[in-house]
């Protein structure tokens, strides 16, 4: 449906609409919450989250400017999202090895997963650097794998111009990496 017909669904009744407004837009605010908070989190965290973000998003949803529904919830979902994952980040919970029956073993990898931890914090922040719209695109793409027209969407812009601003941005991030002496020892990002 388009947002307008999901408008015109909640003029007619509030209940129905907003059911089609969760339907409709459910995946891709799940999507959002899930990628963020997954490190630190279970499903019910992130269904919370959800569940939190529709409040809110029918709270104000008349507030919402025309064509901007979409744009609208990708923001209030990365932002629940990460207001999520700080708290979760927070909380330190302590488990018993003997309790939970696990071993640590030799061929355990927790100096390559720490590594590649570090990489991508390292990456992350390299991305934010290059500041919006640059460092949303590039987010929006690899990490929540919409296409260009998606990301059009939700950024008012052409698709062909983020296209051309994505390439420009991944150029500028392959210098900022090149400069790095993390990723300038020949290991793959």
């Amino acid at each position: 449906m388009t947002e307008q017909e999901l408008r015109l669904a909640v003029n007619r009744s509030q209940k129905e609409g907003f059911r089609l407004v969760f339907q409709q837009y459910y995946p891709y605010v799940y999507r959002i919450v899930w990628n963020q908070i997954r490190a630190v989190g279970t499903k019910e965290d992130a269904e919370e989250c959800v569940s939190d973000i529709f409040t809110e998003l029918f709270a104000h949803f008349d507030d919402v400017e025309e064509g901007a529904l979409q744009g609208f919830i990708g923001i209030l979902s990365r932002r629940r999202a990460i207001n999520q994952f700080q708290r979760l980040s927070r909380t330190i919970t302590v488990v018993s090895l003997e309790e939970e029956g696990s071993e640590l073993t030799s061929d355990d990898h927790t100096e390559e997963n720490a590594e590649a931890n570090l990489r991508q914090r390292a990456l992350y922040q390299h991305i934010r650097s290059l500041g919006e719209p640059d460092a949303g695109i590039i987010i929006l793409r690899y990490i929540y794998g919409c296409n260009s027209a998606e990301i059009g969407r939700q950024l008012n812009m052409n698709p062909i111009t983020v296209r051309v601003r994505l390439k420009r941005a991944l150029n500028k991030l392959k210098k900022l990496l090149a400069d790095d002496s993390f990723f300038s020892d020949g290991g793959e990002v």
